[in-house]
This record gives C-alpha cells, structure tokens and sequence, in this order.
C-alpha cells in the first residue's frame, strides 16, 4: 500500500468521465489501441499474456484469441463489438475446436454490460462448461489508476481517442447550438467551465476575461506557442464591439494571473501556452459536459416519443434531427433571456425584461430559418422544449441551469467589457413585496415534487441571499378570500351547481390528480376555517419567511394627482379582464371587489415607489433597495403611461418580475451569498403556465376519470389522472390557456380509454 500510494502523489490520476469518453467513443476500426491497453490492465493478472491470432471478423471489430501461457486453461479474449453476446457464443463454438481444455473464458470489452450477462453466464456455466469473466467497460474505469502501467495506458488512450473529438472542432461544435462560429462556441465553453469551477466571489470581469484567454490558448503546447499581441487579436475579433485598448488591458490582467499556474510564459519571446496540467484537466471537465450532453439528448429523446404519442402523432421519422432542433431551440430560449437581462441591466430600462420571447415564438422562428428534420410536428416540438425546461430531471436541470448561466454572461461580455461594473449596480440588499400571482403559486407548488417547485425556490433562494419578503394587507386578504372562494366552488362541484371557471387553487389541485373530496382537507395545511387571515400570515412566515408588512401609510404619501392616474391605469386593466370574463361566459365580478383589487394594486405600486422616496433610496434603476415581485403585465408598463397622464414626474417602477429575479439571484451580486445547492434548484424559466385558468372541462374530465377507474388503489387513481390531465394540455395547447378550448368528445373519450389502459 506504501509504494501505491508513492506512486499516486507524483502522478496525476485519470479522471473518470474522461476515460468513459474515450471507452464510449472507440471506433471500431481502432480495435488494437484496445488490445493494448486491455493487455496492460490484465498483465498483474496475466503476467505472461500475449497475442495468439491477427485481427478478423466483422469489419475489422473481432479482437483476436489471446492465451495466457501459465494457465493453459484460461483464454483471454478483447473485444470491441457491441453484439458482445452473439461473439462470445461464437467465440465458445470456436474454442471447442482450439482449446476444448478451456475452462475459463475472460472477456474484455469497451462496451458496457453489468447485469445483462447474468443469463448468459449461467448458460456458459451448466452448457458449456466454461466459466464467463465479463472484463466490461465499467470494470476498466473501477482499474484505471490501480498503478502506474494502467494510469499511462489510460492516458495515452484518452490522449488518441477522447481528446481531439473533445477539444478539437469537431466536440466544439456540437457545443453552445445558440451560437454559430467555432471560435465563440470555443469562448462559450471555457466560459461554461469558468463558471463553474471558479470560487463563488471572483469578480465576473476576471472570471470572463480568463475564459477568453483559455479558449484562445486551448490548442496551444510548447512546441506551438501564440504571442502576446495574437492572443489580444483573438479576443478581439470574439469581443468586436469594445474598445480595443480596453480589452488588451483585461487580456493582459488574465495572462498575468493564469501564469505559471495555468500557462506557460516565455519571457524573452513574449509568447504563451496552456500547461500540460491544464490541457487535461479542460478535457477532463469537456468529458463530463460532453456525458451531460448525451443524456440531455437521451431525455429528449424520450421525451419526444412519449409526447409524440400522447399528440397522437408519429414519432419524428430522423428522431435523431428532430432532438438535435429540439436542443437549439432550448439553447436559444435561454440565449434570448440572457440577453433581455443584460440589455435591461446595461441600459437601465426595468421594463426590457417583460419582453422575453416565448418559447413558441423562438421554436417558430427556428422553423422558419432552419430545415425541419422529417415528421416533426411543431405542437410536439413545443412541448418537448417547454418539458426540458420546466420538467427536468434533477441532472438535467442542473446542466441546463449552468448553461443559462453561461449564455448570460456571454451576452454581458457582448454588452460591455467590464462585466463586474455593470452588475454591481444591481441592488445587493433590499426588501421585496410579493404580489397574489407570486403568492398563489407557492401554496399550489405544495401539490408537486420539490425539483418542480419553481416559485417556492425561487423565494428560498432570495431569502438565502439576504433578501428580505413581505405582503401587504391587500394580497393577504386576496389570498384569504381566493382560499375561500376554491373551497366554495368544491363543494358546489360536489353538489352539480358550480358555475363560471374553477379558481385557480381547484383547478391545480385536479390537475394533480388529487381526490377533489379531499380538497377542503389540503387546505387546512395553509389555513383552518375561522382565523384564516392569521392562518394564512403565519403559514407564510413559518415555512417562507413572509412577513406582513403593510404599505398603506407610505402609499396615502403620493401626490393625490398621482394616486389618480394610477387607479385610473390600474382600473382599465381590471376592466379589459372583466371585459374577457364576460365573452368566456363567466359570471361578473361585483363592482366593491372590483374597486377593492384595483386599491391593492394601487397600494402596492405607489407604496414601494414612495418608501424609496422617503429612505433615499436612489442608485441607479436597479439600485433600489425596495421591489414589487409581480407577473402583473400592468405593473411594468405604469411609468409610461403615467407620463400622459400626469402633470408630475413619474416615479421609477417598482415592480420586477420573477424571470429577472431568477438571473438576479445565478450572476447578480448577491450570488456568493448562495450555496451551489440552493442556486441548481433555481427555476430555467418561470412557469407561467400555472398562473393561466385551466378550462372547466379539464376539472370535469378529472371528475369523469375518477369515476371511470373506481376500485384501483387510490396512488393509482391519482397518478392515471394526473397523467391523462397533462396530456390533456399538451392536446389543447395555447387555446386551453384562459379557459377558451372545449375538450371534444372525441378527445375526452381517448384520454379516457388512455388511461384505462395504462
């Protein structure tokens, strides 16, 4: 164990995920760079093995029959075919002609294998009378730094195999699919990397401006070294819109602080080179974002059928384009985002980051641009995207989280060169006052996994961070009475006399799949019957840290010339609404509720803009220390119309929009703050989904359903439901949003025999 450990701490150990690369990524026609290192790995054991046969077979992939000489009763064989049963049942034929002594039959393969051989094993056991040793590719990843031999056998492999198809062009191009040139997808990634390997408080100008210089020097050695003015050049080109004096002054900042560490200085010359330690260590971490990679298109793959199939569509005939478009119109979605949050923070315009794109809008504008892969259906498409990004699996998520993360600050460095001092200006400290279309979400978020709860992490973050959250009296008493009104509706569903559309509590609690019988009982988890205004105040203290702080007092302080306009604005919005309640068919609001939700928002708007007033809250637009978190459209659009409206000057808008604060809380000042845990379960996008009205029909058919599969266990039921409700979505799309699509009996009845006969 001594001399094991001798020889490990001078010798830097093969990483994992790099030589699973080069195992995965073996060309078939490369058999003998694995008959070289299969033999160096099997030498303890077989001290004496060597080759018996020339190479043969299919296409060249059948390794030859090897023998070790002191036991003449064991043969090795290496393989890299992935029909590895069907050789090895020919190999046993053949050995009963050769070597009909053979007892033991070790088979040593790239490919991967585990438990699927247990069958045949036995088999080879009780028939042949040959004991099987599978020598798979996770058993050569378990032995690649077992000693010395293995560790330079396993570095000289991934050094032919893995490396160039990840460093080179060909792995950089399958990178950043939002981008288009080699060299930025090149800075994309070494950006990507950056970020997550650099300590959480590094300034953000450093952090980009070292990426940069690596991603220029990555395919730099010794022997083929760049200069310091061709390194300025490089950058350059990738950064043509700033001043060049600027950015040589921040290469030569990055060169100096990744010397002798990370590259080598030539003095006399002037000229620099990535460090062979630094070479392996970025094709290590290329060989993990490049597994990531993998199984992001694994999911979406997956995705895509079973989507596909719910549609009632056929599957993409070139299944393999259609994840590739998918993936580009993922990639570009979060481009877009990065790029309204940093022009909205370079110029200081709080209502640019209302105007996201949607996904259908970038998924169309792909279609339009781009050769659609044969077969693929653009609803599909949509939902596929729209599932990555709000469905996720864990790992997936996290992947995709870094890569928004990256795509944000790539479209900063386009912005400005001094990334750092563009987001300092952000507010690092401050108080938030959560509207009821922020609040509403987080109590129906209790029905879904924790991965899934996009608004409750999104909270859980800015607590995290230092922020402060409160709601007014107004949203408590909104949240309160839409408490009540759900429990009503319920029990009038229950009686066949409800009317109008399900609130929005009820209509999320079916879509669940929950029993509604139960409803009024997961209720009671946020408030009972009798003080429900205190119940409610202190569930959202305990478990989110929201304290009522009311903002009546600061608000009476407006101008009554500007509480006036205000209302007016906030009065013509509820009207529009109103106006559409009444061509859906729904019944009127009362006028007193109408004039008293106009009063909230009125309370919440001017009350924020005149606490900044009397704090002296003024640094800049995002210097502001007190915010409105809204998804109210109205809100972000005021400051412009009060200027017609009002004789005055009107104040900076307080409202900010969860989507802003997602990208706040992954790059703003406040992220060191966060813990790397807490920052991977940040939301890629708001789900707005769950704050549009679920039509009537989706609550009958959960109702219909729950009938249809009386009998099953109740995890059952509610599983089948939840599933055919989603589905249910999918085939609606848009048109459902809003409560406007009606479910055909055509469609009802398929949904129904569907989930029968899952």
């Amino acid at each position: 164990m001594a001399s094991f450990l001798g020889w490990r701490r001078g010798t830097r150990l093969i990483s994992y995920d790099r030589f699973k690369y080069a195992l995965i990524n073996l060309d078939g026609r490369q058999w003998r760079m694995f008959e070289i290192l299969a033999n160096a790995f099997l030498a303890a054991e077989f001290p004496s093995v060597r080759p018996l046969a020339a190479p043969g077979g299919d296409d060249g992939m059948d390794a030859a029959l090897f023998q070790a000489t002191d036991d003449p009763q064991t043969v090795i064989q290496y393989s890299v075919r992935k029909d590895w049963e069907r050789k090895i049942k020919e190999t046993v034929v053949r050995l009963r002609e050769t070597q009909p002594d053979t007892s033991v039959l070790i088979y040593a393969t790239n490919q991967e294998i585990g438990a699927a051989a247990n069958a045949l094993k036995k088999e080879m056991r009780t028939v042949n009378k040959v004991y099987l040793d599978i020598r798979d590719s996770e058993w050569f990843l378990t032995q690649r730094n077992v000693n010395a031999q293995t560790v330079a056998e396993a570095e000289e492999f991934c050094e032919k195999i893995a490396d160039p198809k990840l460093v080179g062009p060909q792995g950089m191009g399958r990178q950043a699919q939002a981008l288009t040139d080699l060299e930025t997808k090149a800075a994309f990634v070494y950006l990507k990397l950056q970020w997550a390997d650099d300590i959480r408080d590094k300034g953000l100008t450093k952090l980009c401006f070292d990426a940069l210089v690596r991603s220029v020097l990555r395919d730099t050695t010794s022997e083929s070294r760049l200069t310091r003015q061709e390194i300025r050049e490089h950058v350059a080109s990738l950064l043509p819109a700033h001043p060049r004096s600027v950015l040589d002054i921040q290469v030569d900042g990055a060169l100096r602080r990744l010397s002798k560490v990370f590259i080598r200085h030539w003095k006399k010359v002037d000229e620099f080179c990535l460090t062979w330690d630094e070479r392996v260590r970025l094709a290590d971490r290329l060989a993990e974002m490049s597994i990531l990679d993998e199984a992001l298109s694994a999911e979406l793959r997956q995705t895509m059928i079973v989507t596909s199939k719910e549609m009632g569509v056929e599957p993409p005939k070139d299944l393999d384009g259609a994840v590739d478009f998918a993936r580009r119109a993922i990639e570009k979605t979060l481009l877009n985002r990065g790029e309204v949050f940093a022009s909205a923070v370079i110029s200081e315009r709080t209502e640019k980051f209302v105007t996201f794109s949607d996904v259908e809008a970038i998924v169309y504008h792909e279609i339009a641009i781009s050769r659609v892969p044969a077969g693929l259906d653009p609803n599909a498409l949509i939902a596929v995207v729209q599932s990555a990004l709000l469905n996720a699996t864990d790992e997936i998520r996290r992947y995709l989280r870094s890569l928004a993360d990256t795509y944000t600050l790539f479209a900063f460095m386009r912005e400005t060169p001094d990334v750092q001092s563009a987001v300092v200006k952000i507010f690092s400290d401050g108080d938030l006052w959560l509207d009821t279309s922020v609040v509403l979400p987080i109590l129906a978020e209790t029905l879904v996994e924790e991965q899934a709860r996009s608004h409750t992490n999104l909270l859980k973050a800015a607590v995290e961070s230092g922020l402060r959250l409160h709601i007014t009296d107004g949203v408590l008493e909104e949240v309160v009475t839409h408490i009540t009104r759900s429990r009503s509706y319920a029990r009038a569903v229950a009686q066949g006399s409800a009317e109008g559309e399900p609130p929005f509590l009820l209509n999320l609690y079916a879509a669940a799949g929950r029993d509604l019988n139960e409803f009024s009982g997961w209720l009671e988890n946020f408030a009972g019957q009798r003080r429900i205004e205190d119940d409610v105040a202190d569930y959202l203290e305990d478990m989110h840290s929201v304290l009522l702080t009311d903002l009546t007092i600061e608000a009476d302080t407006a101008d009554p010339e500007l509480r006036a306009a205000t209302a007016e604005i906030w009065h013509e919005s509820r009207e529009a609404r109103e106006r559409k309640r009444l061509r859906l068919g729904q019944p009127p609001t009362d006028p007193t509720t109408l004039q008293k939700l106009v009063s909230h928002d009125v309370t919440n708007y001017l009350g924020v803009a005149m606490r900044r007033q009397q704090r002296g809250e003024r640094r800049g637009a995002f210097g502001y220390r007190s915010w409105w978190l809204t998804f109210d459209r109205t809100a972000f659009r005021i400051e412009d119309s009060l200027k017609g409206r009002y004789s005055g000057r009107p104040p900076a808008s307080p409202a900010i929009s969860p989507d802003f604060m997602v990208h706040y809380l992954a790059v703003g000042p406040v992220r060191a703050r966060i813990s790397r845990r807490t920052e991977e379960t940040l939301p890629l996008m708001m789900n707005m989904s769950l704050l549009d009205a679920v039509p009537g029909d989706l609550l009958n058919l959960a109702q219909t359903l729950r009938r249809e599969l009386a009998g099953l266990p109740a995890h059952v039921v509610n599983r089948k439901i939840r599933d055919t409700m989603d589905e249910a979505r999918i085939l609606l799309g848009p048109s459902a949003l809003g409560g406007e699509a009606k479910l055909t009996a055509e469609i009802k009845e398929r949904l129904i025999s569907q989930a029968k006969a899952r």
